[in-house]
């Protein structure tokens, strides 16, 4: 089974070739397409400048999205760039002690045909991301999900900051094998630590708002659409 790393990035360019480290040196991945949402700090280039997007037959290789459309929309653009994959994996642009032993260990169970989706969560990494993913587990940005499967969740490129909930919906809703694989280590920054007080508490309140929706749902349908 080929496997594509899917890696959505916004205003990334510090944070993202530490996560394309891993990726290029992680033998579960075949090829990997950062997909810039309409970034303004030179996240693109850092994508082409990293050793692994270079010369013929690069693994790395960085797709552009402009404006931005949203998490939701980047992550289906790269399903689709992703023409013979059959399993995607989807991972965060700014993961701090991911290894190439975590990437394996969240493809292997939708790799074997064990399950459909293999949703990845944070323990130890910070206490703050590991709470997190305590109380609500479906919001976590790391997954592997089969190609097939993921673009068949309805509204992906309206759900914004909701898609993680809307592909976890479906995946239930629909009653496809789903499991959870402990990411030991890892974490990220909090929105507050990248865009300072004010603006991350906005930056939360807008992605809150956009998983509304997605909800209590089952089938990946909101129950409206998410504004803002």
């Amino acid at each position: 089974m080929k496997v594509t790393a899917v890696v959505p990035a916004f205003n990334e360019a510090g944070r993202v070739q530490g996560v394309l480290d891993v990726l290029a040196a992680a033998s579960a991945v075949d090829e990997v397409l950062v997909v810039d949402d309409g970034s303004s700090d030179g996240t693109y280039l850092a994508v082409e400048s990293h050793p692994a997007a270079q010369g013929k037959g690069a693994k790395v290789r960085c797709l552009r999205q402009v404006p931005n459309a949203g998490k939701g929309a980047a992550m289906r653009r790269g399903a689709e760039a992703a023409l013979d994959a059959d399993i995607l994996l989807f991972l965060d642009a700014d993961l701090i002690g991911l290894s190439p032993e975590h990437v394996a260990s969240l493809a292997a169970p939708v790799t074997s045909g064990e399950y459909d989706m293999a949703l990845g969560v944070f323990r130890g990494g910070r206490g703050a991301t590991t709470l997190a993913q305590v109380l609500v587990p479906n919001i976590s940005g790391q997954r592997a999900i089969r190609r097939d499967l993921f673009l068949s969740v309805p509204c992906l490129s309206q759900s914004g900051f909701g898609v993680e909930l809307a592909i976890t919906n479906f995946i239930a809703g629909g009653g496809y094998r789903m499991t959870q694989v402990v990411l030991h280590g890892v974490t990220h920054p909090m929105k507050e630590e990248k865009l300072g007080l004010l603006r991350g508490v906005r930056s939360r309140a807008r992605m809150y708002w956009q998983m509304l929706p997605y909800m209590f749902v089952r089938g990946g349908k909101p129950r409206r659409r998410p504004r803002g």
